[in-house]
């Protein structure tokens, strides 16, 4: 796991800026804090920090091919790099060394682009192939690693792991996307490949972006979740056993480390399955770690020392208050590099700090619902009456940020001029890819994989497990599993009210019956009761200052209103307005005030 970052100039023509590659490196040292590698030519800059947990000796980045015209980072872990040094040698390329990235370059010259379709893991990667003067960037097929990129000259790209890292590269202009805002205030997070800034990217899941000397860039997306609802009449115990030996495979995979390895234990069906998993194949303890709250509605703490104890595990719990919120929320804008409003973000920084003090490594759970039916918006959209298309009763479900009529209300009217097709639904472009044939559950199943997963869950475990430098992995997301879950139609995921019932009926041979009866309980904290007592000082004083309300998105008079009133039901609207100017006094140097907290996914 690290941080990866380059700048290439395509035709030789545009000067490089040789010093970003380093430097970005230097600012994301949290991702990778045990070594950095460094590659430099006249036209071209690559750099890696590194956290070692595979190859320890003999793992170093950038990695080249053998006539030195590949070279090539990774950010990520490829887990099946013992089977493609095999497939390698073959094919007379033997790789030397122990480390999964050695594999890359090989399978570049052996392969061309589509060498990411035989990885199996978590990766963003960039090759340099010299040779023919070009730039492929890729992503792993759900998205786990981030990749930013932008062209500082139209003969030039620069990209990085982190968006703080890139906008070190003096050629980017700083100017922020009124669409991206927009879509912010309503999702609370920023979907790619969209940034905050106008002229910045991030590259999608499963795709793979060419730059070539001479030639308009090339994109291929090489994958995708696809929910065919085909399975309707594959008997029970058949998806069962299918279920359970593609998970075990899938942990047995992660358990490969040279450093110590643990898990996230929320105590809820997903992560309290993996833990099992692990500690029978392991055959024996791990540590796994967890977070409490004085909230007794918000706490799930108790419920993960029962799956603790049952599997064995040296079990560690943090419990979370509002100091911890406002203590938290600057290292996630400043991790983030841009707003992001989910304030389980803050419950996650505190486990991953906390698992830092034991591990390097930890297993986590995510990734269950979006495939098994798992969220409680699909019971919702299943029974919401009332008129409009599928995006239209989706959106209706999934906007929880700044919903549209207050947004209409707050909007200046020359931001909303800014913003295209204003008031706009952005669900529609992504239903429109999906097979109108297929029920309805499954059609937004597939929407929030694409979305939801990577842009709103998988940013908040990659950022906060990496600003406290241990690497995430979770088993639920292999697309292996994701290939045969995919087929199994919505209902028979939710059955009767009950979400998941394929994978608690596989839980069913792991763990006690407790566990598999309890409501799910997604990653929350108390963000309303903060809001009304320690953090709405913060908030008001933040959003009713004089730089927040001449900021020229909202109308002054609408914004005051608002935050005076301090409504229960704009809670998450609060938040999310706060988010984003509590990250624009971040990027303007301004620590005049210190920052809340969460809850809610």
């Amino acid at each position: 796991m690290c941080g990866i970052a380059g700048t290439v100039s395509l035709g030789g023509h545009a000067p490089v800026h040789s010093p970003y590659a380093l430097a970005a490196c230097a600012a994301m040292e949290h991702r990778g804090p045990d070594e950095t590698g460094t590659f430099g030519t006249a036209d071209a800059a690559l750099a890696m920090c590194r956290l070692k947990i595979i190859g320890l000796h003999d793992g170093s980045q950038p990695v080249h091919s053998d006539d030195g015209t590949v070279v090539c980072v990774l950010n990520g872990e490829i887990y099946n790099h013992r089977e493609l040094r095999d497939f390698l040698a073959s094919r007379g390329r033997p790789v030397r060394g122990g480390s999964d990235a050695q594999v890359l370059p090989h399978l570049y010259q052996e392969l061309g682009e589509s060498f990411v379709e035989r990885l199996h893991g978590m990766f963003a990667i960039a090759v340099h192939d010299t040779r023919h003067r070009r730039l492929v960037l890729a992503t792993d097929r759900v998205g786990k690693k981030p990749l930013f990129y932008t062209r500082p000259t139209g003969d030039s790209v620069a990209f990085a792991s982190e968006l703080p890292a890139l906008m070190l590269h003096p050629g980017i202009g700083r100017s922020t996307d009124p669409v991206a805002i927009d879509q912010y205030l309503s999702y609370r997070v920023v979907p790619a490949p969209h940034t905050i800034y106008r002229q910045v990217r991030r590259l999608e899941p499963a795709t793979t972006l060419v730059f070539e000397a001479g030639r308009p860039e090339r994109r291929r997306t090489y994958w995708q979740f696809d929910f065919t609802a085909e399975l309707t009449d594959a008997p029970q115990d058949e998806i069962d056993d299918r279920i359970d030996t593609l998970l075990q495979q899938a942990v047995r995979d992660r358990l490969e480390s040279e450093v110590p390895l643990g898990a996230m234990l929320s105590g809820g069906l997903d992560s309290s399955l993996v833990v099992a998993m692990a500690t029978r194949q392991l055959g024996r303890p791990i540590h796994t770690f967890s977070v409490g709250f004085e909230h007794a509605a918000f706490d799930e703490s108790v419920h993960a020392r029962t799956v603790a104890d049952h599997c064995g595990t040296h079990h560690h719990v943090y419990r979370i208050g509002a100091q911890d919120a406002k203590e938290a929320v600057d290292t996630i804008l400043t991790h983030m590099g841009e707003p992001y409003a989910f304030p389980s973000a803050i419950a996650a920084s505190c486990m991953y700090k906390l698992a830092k003090q034991h591990v390097t490594v930890v297993l986590t759970g995510d990734g269950a619902d979006e495939i098994f039916c798992g969220y409680g918006r699909y019971q919702r959209l299943r029974d919401l009456t009332g008129g409009g298309d599928l995006a239209d009763r989706y959106e209706r479900v999934l906007v929880d940020g700044v919903p549209h009529v207050l947004k209409d209300e707050l909007y200046s009217a020359d931001f909303a001029t800014r913003i295209p097709g204003h008031p706009h639904n952005y669900l529609r472009a992504r239903f429109g890819r999906t097979d109108p044939s297929v029920p309805d559950l499954d059609r937004a199943m597939q929407v929030d994989s694409g979305f939801w997963l990577p842009d709103a869950q998988l940013v908040k475990i990659d950022r906060m497990s990496m600003a406290h430098s241990v690497e995430p992995r979770s088993p639920l997301l292999d697309h292996r599993l994701i290939d045969y879950v995919t087929r199994i139609p919505a209902a028979r995921k939710l059955v009767g009210g009950q979400e998941k019932t394929p994978l608690k009926r596989v839980a069913a041979r792991y763990l006690p019956r407790p566990v598999l009866e309890r409501r799910k309980q997604e990653l929350a904290v108390p963000l309303e009761s903060w809001l009304g007592t320690e953090l709405r000082s913060t908030i008001t004083d933040t959003l009713l200052s004089e730089a927040s309300l001449e900021r020229g998105y909202f109308r002054p008079d609408v914004l005051r209103s608002t935050v005076r009133e301090f409504r229960p039901a704009h809670s998450y609207a609060l938040w999310t307005l706060y988010m984003l100017e509590r990250w624009h006094q971040l990027q303007e140097g301004s620590a005049a005030h210190e920052a809340p907290a969460v809850a809610h996914a």
